[in-house]
């Protein structure tokens, strides 16, 4: 089996323990409110580790059934319930949170009232500090089930989002002193599909055929399309020779390749037709027009391969007569050097826009630039959701989508 066998069961053993301590953190703060009897206490706790041991176990064992209908049971079973996990355990830390501001504010205003109020009697204070704790105790009882049941319904709606099929998202680029020969334009961008454990060829089919009902001139696909090695994945992947545009499809790499043998792809996809542009482009005549498509390696792929360190300007070589340049980076930050190498256009997938709660929360701590069209100096950019999904086969707040981007003559 092609695994590093060592980290695999340092990584899965650290990530038990975190699975572990989220989980009971969790199940403490929602059973709090109740009064256990200790065979039920014990019922509980057991069910709690088995949902803990499951996560790392599914996954495991998904490893072992690689084209079988197993493969994906587990691999599923893995996924979705760390999806679960992850969402469950951030309400509960976000309702603590929420308690604990309320009760600060509470204290406050107590405080600053406390001259002006007169003191109630012992015997009237003991009724209403008991009448508070029962309605207090019966609303803490509601909210765990509110948010365990909240938790489960955001799970099976992000499930549902993740696995239909992408929905076409229609994006102007308005462009100053455009050349009409290239007015009308048009580039199907897709990014981030992920194929590898939960994501196969039939999902990849669907894409390819909607994409090729949108007649693009040209496809981008930007980054991170595998999880897993040629071998393991090389079936699923071949749907992409199915794509049709009228100057063909462009690849650059995402910092996932790099984690699932590289070279190997670059090689598979160049054999399926594909144009893989390693900090280089190719220049297109379209109506008398000129416009470049550039590539760059990713943002972080020296760490791995040395010598594919990103280089927008490199790739930029040769196309300074070019009426528009579009660079394909799979990463957002390629930005700053791309604006320095003069590019109208910057394509970028990597953020997924978050996924799903809470990442769609935090992405914005990580990343200047999360999902759709911006600027930077006179470059614009646009960053996609993404075409399916990573991890958890999740999608809530940040749809999956397949970009269809025109370029137009601004008036």
């Amino acid at each position: 089996m092609e695994l590093d066998l060592q980290r695999l069961v340092i990584f899965l053993s650290v990530f038990t323990v975190i699975l572990l301590m989220g989980y009971s953190y969790a199940t403490s703060r929602l059973i709090a409110p109740f009064e256990l009897e200790t065979f039920q206490k014990v019922s509980l706790w057991i069910g709690v580790v088995f949902l803990v041991l499951l996560t790392p176990s599914a996954y495991l064992l998904s490893l072992f059934f690689r084209e079988s209908r197993w493969q994906k049971f587990w691999a599923y079973s893995a996924f979705t319930t760390l999806g679960f996990a992850t969402i469950l355990v951030s309400f509960v830390v976000f309702k603590d949170l929420g308690n604990l501001v309320w009760k600060g504010v509470i204290f406050l205003s107590d405080l600053l009232q406390a001259k002006s109020i007169s003191v109630a009697s012992a015997e009237t204070e003991a009724l209403l500090g008991s009448e508070r704790f029962g309605r207090g105790d019966f609303l803490a009882r509601i909210s765990s089930f509110t948010l365990l049941g909240i938790a489960g319904g955001l799970t099976a709606f992000g499930f549902y989002q993740a696995k239909k099929t992408p929905t076409v998202k229609h994006v102007r680029i308005k462009v100053k002193d455009l050349p009409d020969g290239l007015n009308g334009f048009k580039i199907a961008q897709l990014s981030d599909i992920h194929i590898g454990p939960t994501i196969k060829g039939n999902f990849l089919e669907g894409v390819v055929s909607k994409t090729n009902s949108l007649e693009p001139d040209l496809v981008a696909i930007t980054g991170d399309l595998v999880d897993g090695t040629v071998n393991m994945l090389k079936h699923h992947v071949s749907p992409l020779k199915d794509l049709e545009s009228k100057y063909g499809t462009f690849f650059v790499t995402g910092n996932h390749e790099y984690y699932s043998g590289v070279i190997a792809w670059i090689r598979e996809l160049e054999d399926l037709g594909i144009n893989v542009l390693l900090n280089q482009n190719k220049l297109i005549d379209h109506n008398g027009a000129k416009i470049a498509v550039a590539g760059v390696t990713d943002y972080k792929a020296h760490t791995v391969i040395p010598g594919h360190r990103t280089d927008p300007k490199q790739a930029s070589l040769g196309i300074e007569d070019a009426h528009y340049k579009v660079l394909l980076a799979h990463q957002p930050n390629s930005i700053f050097e791309a604006a320095k190498a003069g590019y109208d256009l910057q394509l970028s997938g990597h953020t997924h826009g978050g996924q799903y709660f809470p990442g769609n929360l935090f992405i914005h701590l990580f990343q200047k630039f999360v999902a759709g069209l911006s600027k930077w100096e006179d470059t614009q950019l646009y960053v996609s959701r993404g075409t399916g999904y990573w991890g958890p086969p999740l999608r809530i707040g940040a749809p999956s989508e397949i970009t269809l981007l025109v370029l137009e003559k601004q008036s």
